[in-house]
This record gives C-alpha cells, sequence and structure tokens, in this order.
C-alpha cells in the first residue's frame, strides 16, 4: 500500500525514480574509481640514478651504521683547457635506455581490425541497430520510471533523426585497440586484471551510450540533437583512452610533496575560461551546422573533429594574453643586478658531427651573459671523435671555462647527471650536443626569470637550424603552434606538460635534490612535471633562442618523435596522482590538459579512415562535405599559424600552411607506434 502510494506520488510531480538511481550508481562509481586513483601506492623517488662525486676513496665495509650505497664507483677522466683528472663518480653508467624495436606487428594489427569491423558495422548498420534500438527503449523505460518514456527511437542508415556514426566509429576504435594492444590474442598477454578492466570499460560505454539515446535522441528538436552528439564525441573519447591505457604498462606513480602555497586562482582560470571555449566552440560548430544542413550525414564528424580544435584555439586565445599579463605584473630584474653563475650541460652521444659548433655558439653566448658560465659537455661513452673534438673546442673557449666528462654509455640521462655531478652554476642550463644557441640573442634573457622564487624552470624558443625538406618545414609549422601559441596559454594557466630539454634551465640545488633526470625517453617531460609538481611556475622566455637539428627524413623523424610520444605517456603514467592530490594545480591540470588532448587525439588518425569507408558505402555525394570539414579545419588554425611564422621571420613557410595537417597525421600515426612499445615486455626498462 506504502510502496503503490509512494509510486504514485512520484508519478504525480513527475519524478523520473529510475533515472536518479540511475545517477547516483553511476556518481557513485566515479567516486570510488577516483578514491582508487588517490590510495593507489605509489613511491616517493622518481627512478633517477643519482651521480655524485666520491670525495674519498671507496671502502669495502661502510663505516658506522649507514646504509651501504650498492651503487658502482666509476673513475672517469675530467679534460679542461688545463689538463686532465681523474675523478670518482658513483652511480655513472648504472641504467642505460633501451633501444626501441619496431611495434609493426601492433600496427598492422590495428588498422586492419579498424579497418575490417567499421566496414562490418557501416554495411550491416541498420540491422545492427535495430536490437539496439530496442535496448534504448528499455533503457527509457527504467530511467522514467514510474513516468512513461515519452521517447520514439528509430535508427538506420537513412534515418535523418539520428544521423549519428560517431558511436559505431568508437566502438571498432575499442575492439581495434583491445586486439592490437594484447587485450585478445598477444603473448606476452598482459594480465587477467587489465582484461576485465577493458570489457567493464567496453560494457559501460554500451551502457553510457544506451542511455544517452534514451535522454536525448528520443527528444524532438535539433539542438538537442546536436548537444547529445557533442556529449556522444566527449564520452567515446574518454572511454576510448581509458581502452588504450589499459594496454599500456607504465611506471610506478610517484608521490610528491609541494613546496608552495596552493593557487586557487589558476584553477578558477583553468576551469573558467575552458567552459568560455567550450561555449565559443559550440557556437561557432552551431553556425557550421545551419551551413552543411541539418540532414548532412557527416555533420557528427564535423563535431568530431571541429569541437576539441575549436575549444583548443579558444582556451589559448583566452589564456595566452593572461600569461603575458602575469610577467607584467612580476617584473624581472635586469641582468645587471642579477646574473648568477650558469652551468651550460651538454650530452653527447657520438656528435663528432656538431659537437664543436655546439660549443663555440654557446660559448659567443656566453660573451653576452655579465656572469661567470661554465660549459660541460658529459660524453656519454661515444664511439666516434666526440670527446677529442669537444677537448679541442673547450681549449679555444673565450668567454667560458669548460671541461668534458667521459663517462661510460648509458643513456642521455646519464650524461646529463654525470655533467650535473660536476656543476657548479647556480642555474643549469640544458643544451643538446647539436644545439646551436643565438649569437644575437643567446640565453641571457632566460636567467632573470630565476630571481622570481616562484619560477622553477625556463624553456627557450627554439627554431629549426635547416630551412630546407620537408621535415624540417613541417616542424617550424609545429613551433609557430604548439610553442609560440600554445605554450604560454597552457604555462600561464599552470597546465604546461613540458619544457623542451634541448634549451632549458633550472636551478642547480633544484636538479641535485631531485636526483637529476631519469634514465626514460622524455626525461625531460618527466622532470618539467616533477618540477611543476613542487609548486613552481614554469615560464617560456621568447628572447633568447637556440637552433635545432631536426631530422632530415622519415625514418629519423620516426624514431625521434617515437621516443618523445613514449615518454610523455611514461611521464603522464608517473605523474598522474597529481589531478587528484591535495593541489591539482601543481601539474594535475597539466596532466589533465595531456589526458583531454590524448582522449581527442587517439582516434583522430582513425576517423580519417571511418570517412574514407563512409565515401565508399555512401557515396561521393558525401565528398564535398568532407572537402567543406578538412577546409574549416585548416582555415581554423591558418590564422595563428600565419601570425607567428611572421613573429619566427619564417615568410617563406606561409604557403606550406595547408600542409600542417600532415604533421598532425604524421605525429599520431608516430604515437600509434608508441602504443605499441609499451606493453609488457616493456618492463625491464622501468626502474
Amino acid at each position: 500500500m506504502f510502496l503503490s502510494g509512494f509510486v504514485d506520488l512520484l508519478r504525480s510531480l513527475g519524478i523520473p525514480l529510475g533515472g536518479v538511481l540511475i545517477g547516483v550508481t553511476l556518481g557513485g562509481g566515479l567516486f570510488a574509481t577516483v578514491e582508487w586513483l588517490r590510495h593507489r601506492p605509489a613511491r616517493p623517488v622518481a627512478g633517477t640514478v643519482r651521480i655524485q662525486v666520491v670525495r674519498d676513496a671507496p671502502s669495502e665495509t661502510p663505516a658506522g651504521p649507514r646504509p651501504v650505497d650498492r651503487r658502482p664507483v666509476r673513475s672517469v677522466t675530467v679534460a679542461t683547457a688545463e689538463g686532465t683528472r681523474t675523478v670518482l663518480l658513483r652511480g655513472a653508467g648504472v641504467a642505460p635506455n633501451a633501444p626501441l624495436p619496431r611495434a609493426l606487428e601492433f600496427l598492422f594489427v590495428l588498422a586492419v581490425s579498424f579497418t575490417v569491423l567499421s566496414a562490418l558495422e557501416l554495411a550491416f548498420f541498420s540491422a545492427l541497430f535495430l536490437p539496439y534500438g530496442q535496448l534504448v527503449a528499455y533503457a527509457g523505460a527504467a530511467i522514467f520510471w514510474p513516468n512513461t518514456w515519452p521517447g520514439v527511437y528509430a535508427v538506420n542508415s537513412l534515418s535523418k533523426l539520428v544521423p549519428d556514426y560517431i558511436f559505431p566509429m568508437y566502438l571498432a576504435a575499442m575492439a581495434a585497440f583491445a586486439i592490437a594492444g594484447g587485450l585478445i590474442y598477444r603473448r606476452p598477454a598482459l594480465p587477467a586484471n587489465r582484461r576485465a578492466w577493458a570489457l567493464g570499460l567496453i560494457l559501460l560505454y554500451l551502457g553510457v551510450e544506451v542511455v544517452l539515446d534514451a535522454l536525448f535522441f528520443t527528444v524532438p528538436g535539433q539542438s538537442v540533437r546536436d548537444l547529445a552528439i557533442v556529449v556522444r564525441t566527449i564520452t567515446g573519447g574518454l572511454f576510448l583512452a581509458g581502452i588504450v591505457l589499459c594496454t599500456l604498462v607504465l611506471p610506478t606513480p610517484l608521490s610528491v610533496k609541494a613546496r608552495f602555497r596552493r593557487d586557487r586562482a589558476a584553477l578558477a582560470q583553468f576551469f573558467g575560461t575552458g567552459v568560455v571555449a567550450i561555449a565559443a566552440a559550440a557556437l561557432t560548430l552551431r553556425l557550421v551546422d545551419l551551413w552543411l544542413g541539418s540532414e548532412s550525414l557527416l555533420l557528427p564528424f564535423t563535431l568530431l573533429l571541429l569541437l576539441p580544435l575549436v575549444t583548443l584555439e579558444a582556451f589559448i586565445a583566452l589564456n595566452r594574453p593572461l600569461y603575458f599579463r602575469q610577467l607584467r605584473r612580476r617584473p624581472l630584474p635586469p641582468l645587471s643586478r642579477y646574473h648568477p653563475p650558469v652551468s651550460i650541460l651538454m650530452p653527447a652521444y657520438n656528435e663528432e658531427r656538431w659537437i664543436v659548433e655546439a660549443i663555440r655558439h654557446a660559448d659567443i653566448a656566453a660573451g653576452r651573459y655579465p656572469g661567470p658560465v661554465e660549459i660541460i659537455v658529459g660524453n656519454d661513452g661515444s664511439t666516434d671523435r666526440t670527446s677529442e673534438l669537444a677537448r679541442q673546442a673547450i681549449g679555444r673557449l673565450e668567454h667560458a671555462r669548460g671541461m668534458v666528462v667521459d663517462l661510460p654509455h648509458a643513456g642521455k640521462s646519464n650524461g646529463l647527471n654525470g655533467a650535473l655531478a660536476l656543476a657548479t652554476g647556480e642555474i643549469v642550463i640544458r643544451l643538446d650536443a647539436d644545439t646551436f644557441v643565438s649569437d644575437r640573442l643567446g640565453f641571457a634573457a632566460i636567467i632573470p626569470h630565476f630571481a622570481d622564487p616562484q619560477v622553477g624552470g625556463v624553456q627557450g624558443s627554439i627554431h629549426p637550424r635547416q630551412r630546407t625538406g620537408w621535415t624540417r618545414k613541417l616542424r617550424a609549422l609545429e613551433i609557430a603552434w604548439g610553442h609560440y601559441f600554445q605554450r604560454p596559454a597552457v604555462m600561464g594557466v599552470r597546465s604546461g606538460e613540458v619544457i623542451d630539454g634541448l634549451f632549458s634551465a633550472f636551478r642547480r640545488k633544484d636538479l641535485v635534490a631531485l636526483g637529476g633526470w631519469v634514465p626514460w625517453n622524455g626525461e625531460d617531460t618527466e622532470l618539467s612535471m616533477r618540477i611543476q609538481r613542487l609548486g613552481y611556475r614554469v615560464r617560456m622566455e621568447f628572447g633568447a633562442r637556440a637552433y635545432e637539428d631536426v631530422p632530415e627524413n622519415y625514418a629519423a623523424l620516426r624514431r625521434q618523435r617515437v621516443r618523445w610520444a613514449r615518454g610523455m605517456l611514461m611521464a603522464n603514467g608517473q605523474h598522474y596522482p597529481s589531478i587528484v592530490g591535495p593541489a591539482p594545480e601543481f601539474a594535475g591540470l597539466g596532466v589533465l590538459f595531456w589526458f583531454l588532448t590524448f582522449a581527442r587525439s587517439g582516434v583522430r588518425s582513425l576517423v580519417y579512415v571511418f570517412l574514407a569507408l563512409l565515401l565508399v558505402i555512401l557515396g561521393v555525394h558525401a565528398l564535398v562535405d568532407v572537402a567543406y570539414l578538412l577546409l574549416l579545419a585548416l582555415a581554423i588554425r591558418a590564422a595563428p599559424l600565419a601570425y607567428f611564422l611572421a613573429k619566427m621571420d619564417r615568410w617563406d613557410m606561409l604557403v606550406w600552411i595547408p600542409f600542417f595537417p600532415i604533421a598532425s597525421v604524421l605525429k599520431q600515426s608516430f604515437r600509434f607506434e608508441a602504443f605499441g612499445l609499451m606493453g609488457p615486455e616493456a618492463k625491464h626498462e622501468y626502474i
């Protein structure tokens, strides 16, 4: 009697009890997931191999109760202009980077699986989604209970009510990653709990899509349908990212204790400008909707491809001026008043081609700096003439003093940490051995930022050294967009991810306290995030410049970018606790920003494959819509690209702007290969 009366009361009030219960269940699941992430075991050290100078001869049995340091002590040669000496270094050569194999099998299986599954879904679209429509009806009845479900659901390949192909595309992408990533057939197989997580995510994704359709697509109205497609675009990207992460073996999470008070204003700025950016993007794409027409079968892909891009550009455009406003409110002291000693660390492995010029340009830049400068080449066991040529170049220094440290080969971090062990400067500049500091601008403009105790890392501007070759031209486009346009904005809102290692600066005492760089690919990303988790701000200085060596062909570019993509995965995997930590504005926003772009870009290249299949199955009449999409995506990027290329004095690159999407597709293909190198067999590389 009471239950019947309660149900009648709910029905009279119009309260959908089923929807309330489902909402509470999903909210509870989300809360439990966040709590699980927050309480996962984390280690207190990053996995660095600290290299230290041994002041006394090593003893077989250390005196007193001190723990035994089992790192080997090696004799290394240090060459200066005055001569050579032998130094004992503890930890040198301990943890080498493992060479990266190819992931051709992963790429082949991923491409074939996605193509076959997508083609089958599209070929049997109506038949497959007939039972799906019944599920939606059941879900609608459950959600609106005890009221009557008001919707009428119908979906087929000719439906004008729901022209949505995003759901099957994401479903095919998830299944393809599960197949290629080792969740189904690969050996060594991923553990059972990974498979359970992946299966649970796919089932949850199906459930979420059913609920979305029951809530949105059953309600008449073009605006409601468009909103549903936007929501579906977001949820599909997030679930696909979750499936991808299920296939990756990432480092153990790291716990870091912040040194500074919280910056809640950064949180408000990040989410406030994010909401405004989404609204601006939605308004823009509403106009695109009217342009394409509500009956366009490719409207969902307008939202899928352009909504994240327009949102990102609006977010950057809002925050970039705020970054420079922050700088004006915290003015830098002149170099005449603040010019602490500087150490330039230059890791080198088989760099005989460039090492002499790199040292010479660094010396010229040292002449433009009023404080003392030392250049330390960390020779990581080179097998060519790098050490010999570096010693000769050190002997010819005019403005700086220098040394060459000959270390056993163990990777770039070994060269960096070995040089750090002998550095004496207050500020450390990391400079790759194939990178030339600008003779005109030098590095001096970077240093005054460190007069602010809240600044922990600064990157100088980077330009391609070579101007010929398609890889160098695409790199110039990438720098105009990523460094000049995007990076100041994300740094200003504390959501920056990386300070590029080839030309960056930190305080030496911070690097020593943190143990230096990790022996991974992407050691610069990891260190940048660790510095930010301490609470430091990071900065970009366009008044200092260096010219990088850009790979000259596809094979060299692939090796570099797979290494970079892999390093980003590892660094974000280690530092994800910052999202759910007590101060998410200290690197947590950076991880969140990376994850959102990761969720967006994880399927971007697959979208083009799916569009091609749509053209084949739906006919060439859809080709016009595809052309509209590609032109719009290019036009959105064109204005900032042109402006910042002009700022870089690269007027020759304006005609290359139409090729910028090629750079994006290439980067995505390299990221796919990096996914294939992060399975169980990669565990031995983590310490």
